[in-house]
C-alpha cells in the first residue's frame, strides 16, 4: 500500500486513471525524501555526472532544440536510501495498477533530470512504435515526481498535457484546475513531492521553460 495515501485517496486515484487516463498525486513522498533526492541530483549535476538527454528509441540523438535537460539513470541495485524509498513507493504503485487494470507491468526505468533555466522539452509522446519488434518492452505508464523546493506558479516549468489526442474522451473541466478548454490542454506546476501519472501511449506532453532550474525524477512502468 502507498504509505501516504488513505483508502479514499487510492480510490480517487484509480477512478481518475480509469476515467481520464491520468492523475495528479501531491505528497507522493515525504518532504524530507524530496529534499534529499533534490540534493543528490544537485550533487550529480555539480560533479558533471549528468549528461545531455537524447531522443529516439536508443536515446542516441542529442537535439537541444527539442529538449534541454540533463539526466542520470538510476540503478535500483546501488540506490541511496532516499532512492530506495522512491523505488518502494513505485513498486507499491505498480502492484496497485496491475491489480486494478491488469496491465502486466513488470519493470520500472527511472532517471533524475534537471532543466536549466529557460530550457524546455517540446511536445512528444513517451511510447515508441514497435511494428518490427513485438518483443521490445513498452513504456505503458509515465510517472513524473517533482523535486523542486518552494516552487510557485510564476516560476513556470509546467508540464503541459495535451488531453485526448488519441482517445477523444470528454474531460470534465470541474475536476482539474487550470484546464484550458480552448486548447484542450492542462498545465501542471512542478511542485516538490507531486507525482503526475499518465498513459504513455496516449498523452502528448511538453515541459515549458522555467525561470529557475527545474528538477524531477521520471519513471516508466514497462510491459512486454
Amino acid at each position: 500500500m502507498l504509505s501516504h495515501y488513505s483508502a479514499l485517496n487510492i480510490e480517487s486515484l484509480i477512478e481518475k486513471i480509469d476515467q481520464y487516463g491520468f492523475c495528479i498525486m501531491d505528497h507522493f513522498i515525504s518532504d524530507s525524501i524530496t529534499l534529499t533526492l533534490a540534493g543528490e541530483l544537485s550533487t550529480l549535476n555539480d560533479s558533471a555526472r549528468m549528461h545531455a538527454a537524447g531522443t529516439g528509441r536508443d536515446f542516441g540523438t542529442i537535439n537541444k532544440r527539442l529538449r534541454g535537460d540533463s539526466i542520470y539513470w538510476l540503478n535500483e541495485n546501488v540506490a541511496s536510501l532516499a532512492q530506495q524509498t522512491y523505488f518502494t513507493q513505485m513498486e507499491a504503485l505498480r502492484l496497485l495498477l496491475n491489480q486494478h487494470f491488469y496491465l502486466g507491468l513488470f519493470a520500472l526505468e527511472s532517471h533524475l533530470a534537471i532543466y536549466p533555466t529557460g530550457t524546455e522539452y517540446k511536445k512528444h509522446l513517451d511510447q515508441f512504435e514497435t511494428k518490427n519488434d513485438k518483443q521490445q518492452p513498452q513504456r505503458q505508464i509515465s510517472c513524473i515526481l517533482y523535486l523542486n523546493q518552494d516552487w510557485i506558479d510564476n516560476d513556470g516549468g509546467h508540464l503541459r498535457l495535451y488531453l485526448n489526442q488519441k482517445n477523444n474522451a470528454v474531460i470534465d473541466p470541474s475536476i482539474f484546475k487550470n484546464l484550458q478548454l480552448e486548447d484542450i490542454q492542462l498545465d501542471i506546476s512542478p511542485i516538490g513531492g507531486r507525482l503526475v501519472i499518465f498513459l504513455s501511449d496516449t498523452f502528448y506532453h511538453a515541459v515549458l521553460p522555467a525561470s529557475r532550474d527545474r528538477m524531477s525524477l521520471t519513471g516508466w512502468f514497462l510491459t512486454r
